[in-house]
């Protein structure tokens, strides 16, 4: 979508002062560890873009805050698993001794939006070391939560998952639907711990040397069936709805949407 259409489609200028107000209604607290998903473009015409949601979000929650987003780099990946597009059988072993190795500092994130993007680099945010699954945190807790972050374990108990849930982390979606909610694999993985295993690999650096690291991960399930589990939690009263700018944002228990997951699908 572009400009002039943000422009129509918005009503005044979503500004952080108006997101900030309106992250409040909904039930964001001071002091919330906030696991972030979001949608710029649904948001309308923002004055100040993703730097805007950024301010907005940290304002909200305060200096006792913390505010957590996916910083996922699919690219850094096996390619012999690449599927869109994929890529020629003659190139995979090129790619892999050429491929640059992960680092949390300058990998860029892929597909996960400009909100995400930038918060990535925010001045004082963290990133576990994950290749392809990292997630960035910003406030008390965030070295807390990237701490951790298994290579064969990149959305269940050892990743900053597994310990959001300990913490009690709070999910907000922001112009997106629960298949964007990564807290939903680690509720898939409690359900099926025992399910198929995918051969991963990627360049890292250790002592000082880039290496191809071969490594084993759950699969996990198609994005699209956690809308299910959106719906039904909503039923359960286990979601809040309101208005942020011209989209609907929508908050829940981190716990709470996990365990509810679980016993659905048990």
């Amino acid at each position: 979508m572009n400009e002039a259409d943000q422009i129509a489609r918005t009503k005044s200028p979503i500004t952080v002062r108006s997101l900030t107000v309106e992250l409040g209604k909904i039930g964001v607290r001071r002091g919330d560890i906030l696991l972030v998903h979001t949608s710029l473009s649904s948001l309308g015409w923002v004055c100040g873009g993703p730097v805007a949601v950024i301010q907005a979000l940290i304002e909200a929650v305060g200096s006792a805050g913390t505010i957590v987003m996916p910083a996922h780099s699919a690219q850094i990946t096996n390619p012999e698993n690449w599927g869109m597009p994929p890529v020629p059988k003659e190139w995979i072993a090129p790619i892999k001794a050429s491929m640059p190795p992960f680092d949390a500092r300058t990998t860029p994130t892929r597909n996960m939006g400009a909100v995400a993007e930038l918060f990535r680099s925010w001045p004082g945010a963290a990133r576990s070391h994950h290749p392809s699954a990292s997630f960035a945190a910003l406030g008390p807790l965030a070295g807390e939560i990237t701490r951790e972050h298994a290579l064969e374990d990149p959305l269940g108990e050892r990743s900053p998952l597994g310990t959001l849930y300990r913490l009690d982390a709070r999910i907000i979606l922001i112009g997106v639907d629960f298949n964007r909610c990564t807290a939903l694999h680690l509720a898939e993985q409690r359900r099926w711990p025992d399910r198929a295993r995918v051969r991963e690999g990627a360049p890292l650096v250790i002592n000082g040397t880039r290496r191809w690291v071969d490594f084993e991960i759950a699969a996990v399930m198609d994005d699209d069936e956690f809308l299910t589990v959106g719906t039904s939690a909503m039923k359960a009263g286990l979601v809040t709805q309101a208005p942020l700018g011209e989209a609907r944002a929508q908050l829940a228990s981190m716990r709470e949407i996990v365990d509810h997951a679980v016993s659905m699908w048990g």
